[in-house]
Parts: C-alpha cells; sequence; structure tokens
C-alpha cells in the first residue's frame, strides 16, 4: 500500500512539474541529468560490490569482516566521487556546452542544472555502503520511511514551484539536490546508529581494496552497457529529435520508475537472502528462491503493468495537462522493459553471489551494449523514435535467455523445473489476463468510465494469479496470511 501511495504521487509530481516546467525544460532536465550519470556509472557497481561482499561475509557469520568491507567500500566510494566530480567538471561540462542540443536561451540555466546534478551524483555516490548495510541487515522498513517522507517532500517542492519567482529549472534542480542530501544523511545517520559494523577505520587495506575493485571491474562492464541501455538511448534520441522526444521519453521514465519501484523494493528483501543463502550452500534452497522470486516479482508488476499499458492513451490524457508526442508508445514499451528486467533480477543476483563473473559481465554486456548501435543504425533507416525502446525490449530478454543458461552450467539450475514454476504460470496469468482486460476495454466510453474498468482490470489480474499463478499451498499460506492480518487489525 505504501508503494501503491509513493507511485500515485510521483505520477502526480511529475504531471505537475511537467506542466510548470513545459515541455522543452522538462526536456533539458532530462538530458542534462544523464551527460552526469555518464560519468557516475561506475558507482552502480561498486553498490553490487558492496553488497555482496557484506552478504557473503554475513552468510558465514564473520561480522568482524563485514566492517571491514563496509570501511573499504567507503574509502573506494570516496574515491570514486572524486573521479565523477573531476570527469564532470571538464569533460561533461565540455560535451553539455558542445553536443548537447538546449533551446536557445536556456545555455545558462543547463549549467545550473548540471551543477546539481553533480552534487546530488556525489552525495548519491557517498552513501552507497549505508544502503548496502541496511539491505544487508534486511532493515527494510527503513526504505518505507524515508519513501514516505521522499514523497512528502516532492509534493514540497511542487508548492515551491508555484510560489518561485526565480527561473523554475534552476529552482527545481536546486531543490531536488537539496532533498537528496537530506534523505542521504538520514540513511547515514540510521546506519551508524543502529549497526555497529558501520564504521570507517580509515586504515587502508589493499587487499580487500584489490579484492572489491577486481569484483568491480568486471560488473563495470554491465555498468557500461546499461548506460547504453539508459543513457545512450537518451543522447540518440536527442541527436535525432531533440528535446521534445527526451520530455517524451522522461514521461516514460516517471513511469517506468513507478512501476520498477515496486518490484525492486521487493526483491531487495530477496537479495541477501539469495547471498547468504549461496554462501551457506543450500543450493536447493537458493534455486527456490530464485523461481519465487522471479514469479512474485512478474505477478506483483502484472497487477500494475497490465491496466496501465491498455488503458495508457487515457490515463496519460487525464495525468498530464500536455501529453508529449510519442509519451503513450514509450509508456507502453519501455513497461514491458520493467517486467523482462523484474524476471532477471534474481537471475544475475545469483551470479554476483558467486563471485565468478568474468565471463558473465563480458557476455552479457555484449549483449545489452547492442542497444546504443542497433537503436542509432534503426532510427537513421526508419526515423522512428519508438524503434529504439523495442530495441531495448528485445535485448533485455535475449539477456534474460542467456541468464538462465548461463545459471544451469554454473550453479546447476535445472531449467525444466524454472519453466514449470515460472514461465509457464506467469505466461498464463498475463494471457489471460490481458485478454479479459482488453476485452473491457471495447466498452470504454469517456474517463470516468475508464477508470473504472481500469480498476477492474486490476480485479482481474488479481484473480488470475491467485487462480493460475499460485500453488494451492502457496493460496493456503496467503489466505492465512492475510486472515492473521486482519484478525490482529480486528483485536
Amino acid at each position: 500500500m505504501r508503494m501503491m501511495l509513493s507511485m500515485l504521487i510521483s505520477l502526480f509530481t511529475s504531471r505537475e512539474i511537467l506542466r510548470i516546467l513545459g515541455v522543452e525544460d522538462f526536456g533539458t532536465y532530462n538530458i542534462v541529468g544523464s551527460v552526469v550519470v555518464l560519468f557516475s556509472f561506475v558507482n552502480s557497481t561498486m553498490i553490487s560490490s558492496t553488497q555482496r561482499f557484506l552478504n557473503f561475509e554475513m552468510g558465514r557469520k564473520n561480522m568482524d569482516r563485514v566492517q571491514h568491507v563496509f570501511s573499504t567500500s567507503f574509502q573506494v566510494q570516496m574515491a570514486l566521487a572524486a573521479v565523477v566530480f573531476i570527469l564532470s567538471e571538464t569533460i561533461g561540462l565540455w560535451f553539455l556546452n558542445s553536443y548537447v542540443k538546449i533551446p536557445d536561451g536556456r545555455m545558462w540555466a543547463a549549467n545550473w542544472v548540471f551543477q546539481f546534478s553533480i552534487l546530488r551524483t556525489i552525495i548519491r555516490i557517498l552513501r552507497a555502503p549505508f544502503n548496502a548495510s541496511i539491505i544487508a541487515y534486511e532493515k527494510m522498513q527503513i526504505f518505507a520511511y524515508v519513501s514516505i517522507l521522499n514523497d512528502v517532500l516532492k509534493l514540497l517542492i511542487v508548492y515551491c514551484l508555484l510560489l518561485s519567482s526565480l527561473d523554475r529549472l534552476v529552482t527545481y534542480s536546486a531543490l531536488g539536490c537539496v532533498v537528496s542530501i537530506c534523505i542521504s544523511l538520514i540513511y547515514m545517520f540510521y546506519s551508524n546508529r543502529h549497526f555497529p559494523t558501520c564504521r570507517i577505520d580509515f586504515k587502508v587495506d589493499m587487499k580487500q581494496v584489490k579484492a572489491m575493485l577486481s569484483f568491480s571491474w568486471w560488473s563495470l562492464f554491465g555498468s557500461v552497457a546499461l548506460l547504453a541501455t539508459f543513457t545512450g538511448i537518451s543522447f540518440i534520441l536527442n541527436f535525432f529529435y531533440g528535446v521534445a522526444v527526451n520530455a517524451a521519453l522522461g514521461v516514460a521514465n516517471q513511469v517506468y520508475g513507478a512501476i520498477a519501484s515496486l518490484s525492486n523494493s521487493f526483491q531487495s528483501a530477496f537479495n541477501p537472502q539469495i547471498t547468504k543463502t549461496y554462501a551457506s550452500g543450500e543450493r536447493n534452497r537458493l534455486f527456490d528462491l530464485i523461481r519465487r522470486t522471479s514469479r512474485y516479482s512478474f505477478f506483483l508488476l502484472i497487477i500494475f503493468a497490465i491496466p496501465i499499458i491498455i488503458y495508457c492513451n487515457e490515463i496519460l490524457d487525464i495525468w498530464l495537462s500536455k501529453v508529449p508526442e510519442h509519451s503513450v508508445n514509450f509508456c507502453r514499451l519501455i513497461i514491458l522493459t520493467s517486467i523482462g528486467e523484474a524476471l532477471s533480477g534474481p537471475l544475475w543476483m545469483s551470479v554476483q553471489a558467486t563471485g565468478n563473473i568474468k565471463r558473465y559481465q563480458i557476455i552479457i554486456s555484449c549483449i545489452l551494449f547492442m542497444n546504443l548501435p542497433l537503436s542509432a543504425l534503426f532510427i537513421w533507416l526508419f526515423d522512428f523514435p519508438e524503434i529504439a525502446i523495442m530495441i531495448r525490449v528485445a535485448v533485455i530478454f535475449v539477456a534474460y535467455t542467456f541468464r538462465l543458461i548461463y545459471l544451469r552450467s554454473h550453479i546447476g539450475l535445472a531449467l525444466r523445473p524454472y519453466a514449470k514454476s515460472v514461465v509457464v504460470p506467469c505466461a498464463l496469468c498475463a494471457t489471460v489476463a490481458f485478454g479479459l482486460a482488453m476485452a473491457l476495454r471495447l466498452v470504454a466510453h469517456g474517463h470516468i468510465h475508464v477508470i473504472i474498468l481500469a480498476i477492474v482490470s486490476f480485479a482481474i489480474c488479481v484473480t488470475c494469479i491467485f487462480t493460475m499463478g499460485l500453488s494451492k499451498d502457496e493460496r493456503k499460506s496467503l489466505i492465512t496470511f492475510v486472515s492473521n492480518k486482519l484478525g490482529a487489525k480486528a483485536a
């Protein structure tokens, strides 16, 4: 329920930001932020590295090593923050002013946005070990509380923009930076106070640094590929079509972020267990975790994805005061990418748990990196911006297939039981739910009618999942869980 509330607030604030800033400034904000992401992609590799080493040592119940991993990770993140700052203020600044298409008279505002984006990125880099520790200790409730605070602050930003007499693009960037700093400080304070292993020792252990950097080095290939998937496509679309299409992609990314946050939050509770279970050698339990996490993540997403895909045009029309061209198709396609990523999440986490990622990262990076040249080629050939997201969807599902094959050969994940417990029920539920919801779509007339039918489609998805997606034992467990919760509330 908290994630649903967060999603609604996110969509509302996105609509208001687009209305207040306008299409050009909104597109400028998205493309300028992408320039900084271009130099901060290494951070994601260090987050994965820290997460893996923390959970692995916890699985072995070696708490002294857990503290050592945290301290080393923070040292590495400090060095990384310095590198990102230097690269952003030199190459990044040159690239922004030389090659990014910004509307006339708005380059000065774009440069302010760029500076605030750099500061936000550095703060996020420094907080990464603290977030990794929260997940490793499985204290997920803090993410819920901070997320609620973050949503409230987003609403406050919208209110401040309405009152501001200053340049609204610059003001929005500055306020977003302040919120990011506040949220980061909360995570740091909580971790330092509640986890005895979150203590920073500035004595450098080069052996540990080398181990983490060696692991991160191969993860770097995956981060570069993801950069091509997200930021690279933004630059390609900007090169061919300008900031107007970036605004449409920005709208789609807002929807993607709201949808993907559901599975990401859900999987963050399972990821530590996957690494710990692998470290303890419980292979059967590991395989069961992989299958359940993949299936439940898929079910969680289609509950929201199917109604949004079917009624996307009407939803965007209600949501936005002015819908940028191509937004509807971008949203529908990008939701499919979130579904593929949700299925893949437990698979790549299992690979990370093994620590043997060199071959995997090389191959998966080559697959994902194909987004960039294929998108540029097909846009040049067909002059059709949606084709970039179509290619992204196809590549993600090719990568998903490769991950399954890789895990079969490296940790013994049996594909037949996986297909029986994941692929078949997921495909069956999605097909039936989409077919029934699409049949309702034929009788939709007017916004109020659409809203009612979208809610009915939501109920159809839940019913299909309960009846066809869950096993008999899972249905019994779910009924018992809900009954106990309702009984506790009534008491």
